[in-house]
């Protein structure tokens, strides 16, 4: 009898087999770390969206409050009452060596309780007790005042934002550490629109970097450059930059 043919597969088919599945896997896995990258990618974008977000919103609600002080009128006070206001008060707006500095009332409705209080009940820097119309009382910190019936109360908050290393930080009330808000910031610049007068509603003229003197009391907006990098301390293009440019009136004030 003859010996039947062995049957299976030969050293060159099965060569041929396993660079094809290897092939195949490659192409798998070259499919898999592309998507990974790409989410990768997507959430660095959606982290730096949501910080600017966070940011340009909180720097928007602040500087448009800048020098509001509910019910008053600062200009309208009679001379003798305006005299006994703190003179920070006379600029809402001020920006120097690289901190801006904003006075904004709280966004909060408050009823005069009972008994004296102060600006610390309520988390301000100063405190204003007024019947909005003849009769104002300023304590700062601590110092208690009394309100009287009709009075309202008027916290008001100093706020001081920086940039410092790849943080944008901020501080209340000119007391204790600044707090980071966002990190990841190559540039934060900020620069601001003067009027040509002081009864001019408009911008006059370009925005400028630096405001002092009589100036400050003609600032009517506020433009914010930011830039947000993955590598911020490094003055390259290299990975993912985005680069916001946000301008808000002071008080609404705009026509």
């Amino acid at each position: 009898m003859s010996a039947k043919p062995t049957t299976g597969f030969s050293l060159v088919e099965l060569l041929i087999a396993m660079a094809l599945g290897l092939m195949l896997t490659l192409g798998v896995l070259q499919v898999f770390l592309a998507s990974k990258d790409s989410f990768v990618l997507q959430q660095r974008s959606a982290a730096m969206q949501e910080n600017a977000r966070f940011l340009l919103g909180r720097l928007a609600q602040d500087i448009r409050l800048a020098g509001q002080f509910g019910c008053l009128d600062l200009e309208r006070l009679p001379p003798a009452v305006r005299e006994t206001l703190p003179a920070a008060l006379s600029s809402p707006i001020s920006y120097q060596q690289d901190v801006l500095r904003l006075i904004t009332a709280l966004p909060v409705a408050v009823t005069p309780p009972v008994g004296e209080v102060s600006a610390q009940n309520y988390g301000a820097r100063w405190l204003m007790v007024s019947n909005c119309l003849d009769r104002l009382e300023v304590g700062e910190g601590d110092a208690l005042l009394a309100p009287q019936p009709g009075d309202l109360l008027i916290p008001l908050r100093l706020l001081e934002y920086r940039q410092r290393d790849q943080r944008v930080q901020v501080r209340s009330n000119g007391k204790g550490n600044f707090e980071t808000l966002i990190e990841g910031v190559a540039d934060f610049r900020l620069s601001f629109g003067i009027a040509a007068d002081p009864l001019s509603a408009a911008v006059g003229g370009s925005y400028r970097d630096v405001i002092g003197g009589a100036e400050v009391a003609r600032v009517r907006s506020v433009r914010v450059a930011l830039l947000l990098s993955e590598s911020p301390a490094v003055k390259t293009q290299d990975g993912q930059q985005q680069r916001y440019v946000q301008v808000t009136a002071v008080r609404n004030r705009l026509d």
